[in-house]
């Protein structure tokens, strides 16, 4: 039988995280774990299916006073573990290697010490958010039935961030992570035999022109909102066959900026671009877009206050000076209140995100805790 929520310290839980990780979307294990666990620790009412497996616990004052979030995400990615340690993922090819499970390690840890010095005013929301990876889960849980139940009023959250020494916290007000989406051109013309294209419609041209045109977008847009950016990661071109001319082309790029609006504009003109070239050629086009998340800003309030907690817990703090060119779906969270998302060094010699070897480092749980219970307290007392 497996211990006590109670008597497990941070670590052993984040172990037991890690080592049973799911992918997004299919968190049904890790939920209704979390789920148990904020019961066992008193949690006055635990709301689920929030976007699809989200959980939140409540931690209710019987004074009236603000609603306080913290969030952390439920999902692994598909990466095989490589990693040496005792708790490595018994699930193959599934990983927790982004950090996830030390920020709901953090989460939790936050949980047993508000189970036995609850807050004395308002409601301390701890939501584990599904669908993190894909851009899906935050948004889903903001337009989930139940949000107006743990609609916050200030709401953060943390993320590691390997090469930053350890224990560091990042903050900037305005943009912090920038907005991001891919985008896929599928070229449709007719497929015909090599001795004979004309007869045919080959998309080979159309398609070189879109991956050029792609490539130079940032440098016809105006760069007055920060970073834009277009990073090619896919071209297909028909099939391995000498005696066909192809008939089918599929590009694919990721699309980033600093700014919503700035997006908005790229992504209008990558479609525009895209159209012009296919009807160039006499091409039928299709465009999809994938993993769309928007930028986080963080609020000016919230960030003050982060750095206040940080000066009196002593930990070292950076000031960004330019928002993180990753993307989080946090922002859709953010916006609901005043928000803010930090960063946590992870250590100089941490292995990068999404390394097959990367394994979040316990030392940074305490230093986390810490601060989310300082954030606890300056919003809403002790009891």
């Amino acid at each position: 039988m497996e211990d006590r929520f109670m008597s497990l310290d941070p670590t052993e839980i984040r172990h037991r995280l890690h080592a049973e990780p799911e992918l997004s979307g299919q968190e049904v294990a890790t939920a209704r774990r979390i789920a148990e666990w904020l019961e066992e620790a008193g949690a006055t009412r635990i709301v689920t299916s929030l976007g699809g497996h989200g959980v939140a616990g409540i931690f209710a004052a019987e004074c009236p006073g603000p609603r306080v979030m913290f969030r952390a995400e439920l999902d692994a990615l598909p990466i095989g573990e490589t990693a040496e340690v005792a708790w490595r993922s018994k699930c193959e090819h599934v990983a927790h290697s982004c950090g996830h499970d030390g920020h709901m390690a953090t989460l939790l840890g936050l949980a047993q010490r508000l189970s036995k010095n609850p807050p004395a005013y308002g409601e301390t929301v701890l939501l584990f958010q599904p669908s993190e990876e894909t851009g899906r889960g935050a948004r889903g849980v903001v337009e989930s039935s139940r949000f107006e139940e743990i609609a916050p009023d200030h709401i953060f959250a943390l993320h590691n961030l390997p090469g930053e020494p350890l224990g560091e916290v990042s903050v900037r007000s305005g943009a912090f992570t920038c907005a991001s989406r891919g985008l896929i051109v599928r070229l449709n013309g007719v497929c015909t035999h090599a001795a004979h294209p004309e007869q045919g419609r080959n998309p080979a041209l159309a398609m070189c022109r879109i991956l050029q045109g792609l490539k130079r977008l940032p440098q016809q847009l105006p760069d007055d909102q920060g970073l834009v950016m277009v990073t090619l990661i896919h071209a297909r071109l028909g099939e391995v066959a000498f005696g066909t001319s192809p008939g089918q082309a599929e590009v694919m790029a990721t699309l980033r900026t600093e700014d919503d609006a700035m997006m908005r504009a790229l992504a209008e003109a990558a479609v525009s671009l895209a159209r012009v070239e296919a009807e160039e050629d006499d091409l039928g086009i299709e465009i999809d877009w994938c993993d769309v998340f928007q930028a986080t800003h963080n609020h000016p309030r919230a960030v003050e206050a982060i750095r206040e907690e940080v000066e009196a817990l002593a930990l070292p703090l950076r000031e960004l000076s330019a928002a993180h060119r990753w993307s989080e779906d946090f922002g859709w969270l953010a916006a609901q209140g005043e928000g803010a998302l930090l960063t946590l060094g992870s250590g100089e010699q941490c292995h990068p995100l999404h390394h097959p070897s990367y394994d979040f480092p316990d030392a940074m749980l305490t230093p986390g805790i810490d601060l989310f219970e300082r954030l606890v307290r300056r919003y809403q007392g002790s009891a």
